[in-house]
């Protein structure tokens, strides 16, 4: 049997499995494009349709029982339906959801930011991730007066045009891998004369991003990076390769700009906290907002003062929910059960779990690894360790989708790419559940291949 026979044949046990669901998702097809909203969601033959969550767990409409793995693409760090949250969101929405004026939970949740990470000296709020990494590469742009920005080969910063660029390009040519550095966008709809504003960067390649600041730094505002390569596969870079885009940043005069959208759950104070590595400006959300739509810029005092509406030709940031009570409240709450402590115990969770998944890897002679940045993971089947988005795409997708599906029928709920993101109600027996079932299915994999 081939792996792609293999593959329609798990498709097939998935729907015997989930009838309702397949029901629910042809009903949602009449009215959502597509069947879903998120693009992200999507895997064939259709996505489970969840009934309710809590804790680590998640119940779909055919009454299978899963242990959360994915936590919402890492933004639920406390799982679902967490007491505190639940109990913060409805105390504040009867207060009232959102007013275009000042709210003490707003100030509540951007105190605490500012206390916790380091270059944050004030915080502007708003409803994504999207927005957040808008805001940031803005006010940096305002800020120096130059309009370029480079970002890293493989790199997503959200869905804002110039973002959307040189994320997932296709490899044509392994032999010249210059040129996917090219600025291209990767979807339809996105104008390719942001190219003359934009610089791709290969990831943890301080020689590269040298010559491209030697060369352009004057119209360079910022360089915007994730302290770990997240949607391309959780590939972390290295101490030394943030610190070096400190130094070269400080020396062509050029921001640096963290994006801490997933990376803030890796320390109380967020992966420039943890690394000892300060940006400019920093990008948040996910985390911050407890569950609940989230976004937020903070950065040094004198660039987010660009901001200021009452300060000199100000920067416009305005969102009719922005700052609402009930994600500030969600947000403060989530925040207060997530300290340093919690942040060592998920990451000693994470390095038991992927010490057990690559023994299983090794165990039934396969090639891969599991590549880590504190509780957040990724398999991946290659030879090596992946550096960059170039070696990532070396590996074998087939066998990500049919694990995805593998691990779905065991109970366990990951991404269909094989991100995985643990929370606070796990505990080692969950960690062995999830990892004995990584085990089983590449056992079962491994016999017809």
């Amino acid at each position: 049997m081939s792996l792609e026979q293999y593959y329609e044949k798990l498709k097939e046990e998935y729907i015997e499995r989930t009838p309702i669901s397949g029901r629910a998702f042809k009903k949602a097809a009449k009215y959502l494009a597509g069947g879903e909203t998120r693009t992200v969601s999507y895997y064939p033959p259709y996505p489970l349709t969840i009934e309710s969550g809590r804790g680590c767990r998640l119940i779909d409409v055919d009454g299978n029982s899963y242990y959360d793995f994915l936590n919402n693409y890492t933004s639920l760090i406390h799982g679902h339906a967490n007491e505190k949250i639940a109990n913060a969101i409805c105390d504040a929405a009867k207060k009232g959801t959102a007013v275009p004026a000042g709210m003490e939970e707003q100030v509540k949740l951007a105190e605490l930011l500012c206390e916790r990470v380091p270059c944050v000296d004030s915080v502007r709020f708003c409803n994504s991730g999207t927005e957040a990494t808008l805001f940031a590469t803005r006010a940096a742009k305002v800020f120096t007066g130059k309009n370029g920005i480079v970002k890293m080969l493989g790199g997503y910063h959200g869905t804002t045009d110039m973002m959307e660029y040189n994320v997932t390009p296709p490899v044509m040519d392994y032999e010249h891998p210059q040129n996917m550095l090219i600025p291209k966008p990767d979807i339809r709809g996105v104008s390719d004369k942001l190219a003359e504003e934009m610089y791709i960067v290969p990831y943890n390649d301080l020689a590269a991003m040298e010559k491209v600041l030697s060369s352009h730094a004057d119209d360079i505002a910022g360089v915007i990076v994730e302290p770990f390569l997240g949607a391309g596969g959780v590939i972390p870079a290295k101490k030394e390769y943030l610190e070096g885009l400190r130094a070269l940043t400080e020396k062509y005069h050029v921001l640096l700009i963290f994006d801490e959208v997933q990376a803030f759950r890796l320390s109380e104070g967020g992966a420039q906290k943890k690394y000892g590595v300060i940006p400019d400006i920093a990008a948040f959300g996910k985390i911050i907002g407890g569950g609940l739509p989230v976004g937020a810029v903070g950065g040094r005092r004198e660039i987010m003062e660009v901001f200021n509406a009452a300060g000199k030709d100000p920067v416009t940031q305005s969102g009719t929910f922005n700052g609402n009570r009930a994600t500030m409240a969600a947000g403060y709450a989530a925040l207060m059960q997530y300290k340093q402590a919690d942040c060592d115990r998920l990451e000693q969770l994470a390095i038991r779990l992927q010490t057990k998944m690559e023994d299983a890897i090794r165990s039934v002679g396969m090639e891969g690894c599991v590549t880590r940045a504190g509780s957040l993971m990724n398999y991946h089947f290659i030879k090596g360790i992946p550096r960059n988005y170039t070696d990532v795409t070396r590996e074998n997708k087939d066998l990500c989708k049919i694990i995805h599906l593998e691990m779905l029928k065991r109970g366990i709920f990951l991404a269909p790419r094989g991100l995985i993101a643990l929370s606070t109600p796990m505990d080692e027996s969950v960690i062995d559940i999830c990892a004995e079932a990584f085990r089983d299915s590449l056992v079962s994999i491994r016999k017809i291949w």
